[in-house]
């Protein structure tokens, strides 16, 4: 099975990590995973972003981490995007657990790295959340938590251990001692960027056992090769246009 995870939502359809996007995916007939990021408010709030900062993808700026959720929670984040999606704003971890439950989605969990003084708390806390949070998914449904940030991932381990975990990496970090680091964290996932990703790469890890996955992949030439390769699933902008390929 070649499994598509819609990355970030449906980007090609609405602005990344919004309700808009997420749902646009999950509206999509065999799209069975959504990939998401999650991020902590100064006061602990989860709310679901990419970036560190806001400037990118909404209509404020600044670190995440130094505001409360009630100074960004207006904030737009799609009024960048089109007049369409003027009125999105930063979804809460909740909300997209709703939606999940609501479109029989699985879920893709990838933890933010947290910066800052309060970083380490910070860290402990959206783990602690991330698990409490969970426990109102179906229970019928998936749920993979994934970080480049090694600490995280060991941290999920040991506070929510019933989820499988991925690690990921990108081309340039991807170096020799890259099974220890999934040993550590007792990962059986390694999801890894396209760049330069080579068939002998992916003989490597899959000959090693573990699952992997590969980001992001907006072509179907390219998804049918990694999946002629042996991968497992790719990470996507155009889950639409990939879908075929989890059929094959």
């Amino acid at each position: 099975m070649f499994t598509i995870y819609g990355h970030r939502g449906m980007p090609s359809k609405a602005p990344e990590n919004t309700l808009a996007s997420f749902k646009a995916a999950a509206e999509v007939e065999g799209i069975k995973w959504l990939e998401l990021d999650v991020a902590i408010t100064k006061d602990e709030q989860l709310v679901i972003i990419h970036d560190d900062d806001l400037e990118r993808t909404t209509d404020m700026s600044g670190e995440i981490t130094t505001f409360n959720y009630d100074e960004i929670k207006s904030a737009s984040t799609g009024a960048w995007y089109s007049e369409k999606f003027k009125e999105e704003k930063l979804p809460t971890f909740d909300e997209v657990i709703e939606l999940a439950n609501a479109f029989d989605m699985n879920i893709n969990v990838e933890l933010k790295g947290v910066s800052g003084p309060n970083g380490l708390a910070l860290s402990h806390s959206m783990v602690k959340q991330v698990s409490e949070k969970l426990q109102n998914l179906n229970k019928d449904q998936q749920v993979v938590i994934s970080s480049f940030n090694v600490i995280l991932v060991k941290l999920a381990s040991e506070i929510m251990p019933q989820y499988r975990r991925g690690l990921i990496f990108h081309a340039s970090s991807f170096r020799r001692d890259w099974q220890s680091l999934l040993d550590y964290c007792e990962a059986e996932i390694l999801n890894i960027e396209d760049a330069q990703l080579t068939e002998e790469k992916v003989k490597l890890i899959k000959e090693a056992g573990y699952e992997l996955n590969v980001w992001t992949v907006n072509k179907s030439t390219r998804a049918n090769q990694l999946a002629n390769w042996g991968v497992d699933g790719i990470f996507t902008n155009n889950a639409d246009k990939m879908v075929h390929l989890s059929k094959a």
